[in-house]
């Protein structure tokens, strides 16, 4: 083949190449401009379902273009769409729109035993809002730290929720009593106290073999409750199936006459050994009553301004828990 034939074929490809592509431009804008002229239709506020059926009965299309987060608008509703409403533009068009995801949502933050500074940054930057801050005593709590919330830890809310916090004003005054922590000391302890404090006393046994025996598991009412409102104090301690236990017995001292005030001691000595049972100031002529729980043989020493003056023998009424059961 000569060189003449090759340089025709080939001018008749560059040739062929260029029609075609008139050709081809040719048919898509004739098919383009034989679209027909639609109005955009305004689908702002509407449901995403509802929107999208408008705008097909005008022969455009839809697009999630973004997600914003809007209080003031239901989830899945159009917040902005584009092209705007009231432009004219060629069937198959496609829509552009927003759709608000509705209210923020955050999870309350644990604020609980954080010292309530602490507790008013940490609601801020949850994108929360500081609530009605109050306070209240506490014999548990230290004073600065938060006590309770409202809403509590985990709770979810709209961003801006007003958080409410209860802040620990340290230790009563004396004339505000309120319910100790008793959990995990020991009974005679909470004894003393409810008889200085002249409460009834409740104490019931559970089996537990995990605690020494005397310990309180549970209380009843919650610490830092008024005793103002209290009648009653139930105190849970834990005990073994072999515990011999003797409820409910007093030990009974009238403190001789004579002189001011004296400092008492009472020494209770038994089975488990020697435990104080009380140690404080007393007027001379007035009469104490102890509440005791001795174990086996037992008897009290009494002790008048750190000196020994007496010991008494107690006697004690054997019951075996297998027995008698709990309360």
């Amino acid at each position: 083949m000569n060189k003449r034939i090759i340089l025709r074929l080939a001018v008749l490809m560059v040739l062929g190449v260029i029609f075609g592509y008139l050709l081809f431009n040719w048919i898509m804008e004739a098919a383009i401009h034989s679209r027909r002229e639609v109005i955009v239709p305004d689908i702002k506020s509407k449901a995403l379902f509802d929107a999208l059926k408008t705008v097909s009965g005008f022969g455009l299309g839809l697009q999630i273009e973004g997600e914003e987060f809007d209080q003031d608008v239901p989830a899945g509703t159009v917040i902005r769409q584009s092209p705007y409403p009231g432009i004219t533009v060629k069937e198959g068009k496609i829509v552009k729109v927003t759709i608000s995801q509705g209210g923020e949502v955050i999870f309350v933050p644990e604020l609980t035993g954080v010292e309530v500074r602490s507790a008013r940054i940490n609601i801020r930057s949850s994108g929360l809002s500081l609530g009605e801050e109050s306070s209240k005593y506490s014999v548990v709590i230290e004073k600065g730290i938060v006590m309770g919330q409202d809403p509590q830890a985990g709770s979810i809310v709209e961003r801006d929720s007003l958080v409410n916090l209860v802040v620990s004003a340290g230790y009563p005054p004396d004339d505000v009593k309120l319910m100790p922590d008793w959990t995990g000391k020991d009974i005679e302890i909470a004894r003393h106290w409810a008889f200085d404090s002249q409460l009834s006393l409740e104490v019931r046994e559970e089996k537990n073999d995990n605690l020494i025996s005397g310990t309180i598991i549970r209380q009843k009412p919650e610490p830092d409750t008024d005793l103002e409102k209290v009648n009653k104090v139930v105190l849970v301690i834990a005990s073994s199936a072999g515990d011999v236990v003797q409820m409910g017995q007093r030990f009974y001292y009238e403190i001789p006459a004579g002189g001011g005030s004296r400092q008492i001691r009472l020494a209770l000595l038994d089975e488990n050994g020697e435990k104080i049972i009380f140690n404080g100031a007393r007027p001379s002529g007035s009469k104490l009553e102890v509440p005791i729980n001795p174990v086996g043989q037992a008897r009290m020493r009494i002790f008048i301004n750190n000196v020994l003056v007496e010991e008494r023998e107690i006697e004690v009424q054997q019951i075996d828990y297998n027995e008698s059961g709990s309360e």
